[in-house]
């Protein structure tokens, strides 16, 4: 039995110095009664703006957990699942600090996975100012990997969900484990793990009754708009919060295709960086900033 009575469902917020945004999120959290319903964890990886004492003040129902700055997003969620499942947590939700679920949201996707113990629910994300979907699912074809969003009401089965708002049960982790941070420390970490439940014959689905307003803040080709140099666009490769880290990059093609998509990942890698360098040096900024103008209009 739960000790504080709540519902055995821990809500994981990774957080790292963004305080503002954290607090916001628990805010709406606490408005819809999500912090007395259910146990809300935030990992705070080393934050050095304040954020947890911000939050000891404001939500001290809120369960904080500390990092050194290493976690990144798969480490926090890691520890952050663990934690749940030793205080006894029978379902974990993934919750990102600038997504915020609107009400019934988080019991929907509860309730999905309680109906059937085989399903990891996802919900899907709005951009708030667009009103365009932004996180929901991706489905692998071949070698062709899409973006999948369900809209309001329908419901879509997927490859891999997106770990912004994700409902998973506890027997997922009995199955497969806790998500590896050394394969994906930021990016795809939530992606990789989804797909690996797939595998073992969980099924994923996106709700799209259960809405989440989260900004898409992955804008298409941003630099071509500015004035790096293709070194410095290529060393993003090595960064890990970088969305281009190769570690994780090659991680994802490998889950996703298998020996394939080791080798699609490495050409696509030495292609993009021979057209990205070919596009700097012969097309003018303000040429640039149009094309790019274009192809987000057509995405």
């Amino acid at each position: 039995m739960n000790p504080n009575s709540k519902a055995p469902v821990y809500i994981i917020i990774p957080a790292h110095n963004r305080r503002q945004t954290t607090l916001a999120c628990l805010d709406v959290l606490n408005q819809q009664g999500i912090l007395i319903q259910y146990t809300v964890v935030v990992v705070d990886d080393g934050s050095t703006d304040g954020t947890e004492a911000a939050i000891a003040s404001c939500y001290p129902e809120v369960v904080v957990l500390k990092g050194d700055g290493n976690l990144w997003w798969t480490g926090a969620i890691r520890k952050g699942m663990e934690y749940a499942i030793d205080q006894g947590a029978e379902f974990l939700i993934w919750l990102n600090d600038d997504c915020y679920p609107q009400p019934g949201a988080i019991q929907t996707l509860v309730e999905k996975c309680k109906a059937d113990p085989a399903v990891i629910a996802g919900g899907q994300s709005f951009d708030p100012a667009t009103n365009r979907p932004s996180y929901g699912g991706i489905i692998c074809k071949g070698v062709q990997i899409t973006h999948l969003h369900a809209a309001k009401g329908s419901v879509l089965e997927c490859d891999g969900l997106a770990g912004n708002f994700v409902c998973i049960p506890k027997r997922v982790v009995e199955s497969i484990g806790y998500p590896k941070a050394q394969w994906c420390p930021h990016y795809y970490g939530d992606v990789v793990y989804t797909h690996q439940a797939k595998r073992k014959g969980y099924k994923l689905l996106i709700f799209g009754e259960a809405i989440a307003l989260c900004k898409d803040d992955h804008p298409p080709i941003s630099w071509m708009s500015g004035d790096r140099s293709p070194i410095d666009i290529w060393k993003e490769r090595f960064s890990i919060k970088s969305p281009h880290y190769w570690k994780a990059h090659l991680n994802y093609y490998r889950e996703m295709m298998g020996i394939v998509g080791i080798g699609l990942y490495i050409y696509q890698l030495l292609l993009k960086f021979l057209i990205i360098s070919v596009i700097i040096f012969l097309i003018p900024k303000h040429q640039r900033i149009r094309l790019k103008q274009l192809i987000s209009r057509k995405n």
